[in-house]
């Protein structure tokens, strides 16, 4: 699901929502909370009660009360509630042309030409300057101010400036980098997330693309369609799987994309002409 779209239908009486930064509070009761969830627009996470996990492509990311993290448009990732505490965060999402105009305003400028070298979540400590302007936030979405767009986004741009006094500067503006990206490299965003269970409307707005030129784009790049272009890869990927790694069928099936067993079986028999088994080499 999109993150930002749950939180507009499901947190609307705790939340402030404009058309270029929401502002919400979420928390959870239940324990080893799990859900997947993409985000179409650039967020930051406050963590103020309990502890999860990140599980992302680039690998696991542990936050805590008292941390934070930036993530950028276009992830993908499962995030999971641990321990026995409840889980509480502030949620900020804003958009790309809010990043843009707050990091044009920044004391130093992006190099353009070393975009291989960002980042896409940026975790951090909040220290007592911060936990400042985060309670000012938090007594926002209590009154609900008048103008709430430009006070959220004059406390965006403070908590930024305040991240960059802190010794995390340089990973910083790596990371800020990444955040005024218009558009995704189309290559290495499918192969980095065609296993994810997405449509092909919502991989177009991922990468920055309207429908028909996501489509267009893809058939001068890979000569195919998406949909054949992404079963072929995830069947490809499961038969590795299983032939390789070992993997029992069922469980290669659900870890690249497919929702069921008989509907992998039947993709694999059509690509291999033989039912997916395990051979022993």
């Amino acid at each position: 699901m999109d993150a930002l779209e749950y939180v507009k239908l499901n947190l609307k009486d705790d939340s402030i929502i404009s058309d270029d930064v929401v502002l919400a509070r979420f928390c959870t009761v239940q324990s080893n909370y799990k859900h997947s969830s993409y985000v179409s627009s650039n967020l930051l996470n406050i963590v103020y009660k309990g502890k999860k996990i990140l599980h992302t492509k680039d690998g696991n990311i542990e936050i805590k009360e008292g941390e934070a993290f930036f993530i950028t448009k276009g992830e993908y990732i499962m995030s999971e509630v641990i321990g026995e505490d409840d889980y509480e965060c502030m949620l900020i999402f804003f958009d790309h042309d809010k990043a843009r105009k707050l990091i044009s305003d920044l004391p130093f400028k992006l190099n353009n030409n070393n975009s291989n070298n960002t980042q896409n979540v940026f975790k951090f400590e909040v220290g007592d300057s911060l936990q400042n302007t985060i309670d000012t936030l938090k007594n926002y979405l209590e009154d609900k101010p008048k103008f709430s767009d430009e006070l959220i986004t004059l406390k965006l741009k403070e908590l930024i400036f305040l991240v960059l006094g802190t010794n995390l500067k340089d990973n910083f503006v790596r990371f800020c980098q990444n955040l005024t990206l218009d558009k995704t490299d189309l290559k290495s965003f499918m192969e980095n997330n065609y296993e994810k269970n997405l449509t092909i409307e919502e991989y177009a707005k991922l990468s920055g693309r309207s429908l028909s030129g996501f489509k267009s784009e893809f058939k001068n790049i890979f000569d195919d369609t998406p949909m054949k272009w992404i079963i072929k890869k995830r069947v490809q990927k499961a038969d590795f799987l299983i032939n390789e790694l070992g993997y029992d069928v069922g469980t290669a099936a659900i870890d690249v994309g497919f929702k069921t067993h008989s509907h992998f079986t039947r993709v694999y028999k059509q690509h291999f002409n033989k039912t997916p088994t395990f051979t022993d080499k």
